[in-house]
């Protein structure tokens, strides 16, 4: 008589347990690492639009400003940086967009995700920051990007215009 080959059922039983056991160790570690980038992924948003800002300002030999911006995003009445934000050449050096009297419309940032927030100091004028025609910054900044219950990552611009993520 032939010797039949393969699992049994009791075999393959134990093995799908096995799977389930160790996947179910790792979705919350995953679910943990998937938030953690996207933290970095807005981070980096952020950190990548101010060094444009700076190098467009150089470029150009105009200052350039970011502010918060709200949907349409055709202004900068927005006071919170997570409902997104825009880029624009401030040629009347104001500090806030105005179409007539500014230049172009340099990029656009929609809203984060539910759940994400972007915090700004210091407090006071947060809402605007500018980069003048030679590549400083009108003044150091932080923004703080963190999402419900996770450590957030910094993105700092100095005067000097660098601009660097913690």
């Amino acid at each position: 008589m032939q010797r039949q080959r393969g699992f049994t059922a009791i075999e393959l039983m134990a093995v799908v347990v096995i799977v389930a056991i160790l996947a179910a160790l790792a979705a919350p570690s995953m679910r943990d690492m998937l938030m953690r980038n996207r933290i970095s992924i807005v981070s980096a948003d952020i950190a990548r639009d101010l060094t444009t800002a700076r190098s467009t300002a150089i470029q150009r030999g105009v200052r350039v400003a970011m502010c918060a911006s709200a949907s349409p995003y055709t202004s900068c009445t927005g006071t919170n940086w997570a409902s997104g934000w825009i880029m624009y050449t401030d040629l009347n050096s104001d500090g806030s967009y105005t179409a007539a009297a500014d230049g172009a419309l340099l990029r656009v940032h929609e809203s984060l995700p539910d759940g994400f927030t972007v915090t700004v100091t210091p407090t006071a004028g947060n809402t605007v920051i500018t980069f003048r025609p030679s590549g400083p910054a009108d003044v150091a900044r932080t923004f703080r990007t963190c999402a419900s219950g996770f450590v957030g990552r910094d993105t700092a611009v100095a005067t000097t215009g660098r601009v660097s993520t913690v």
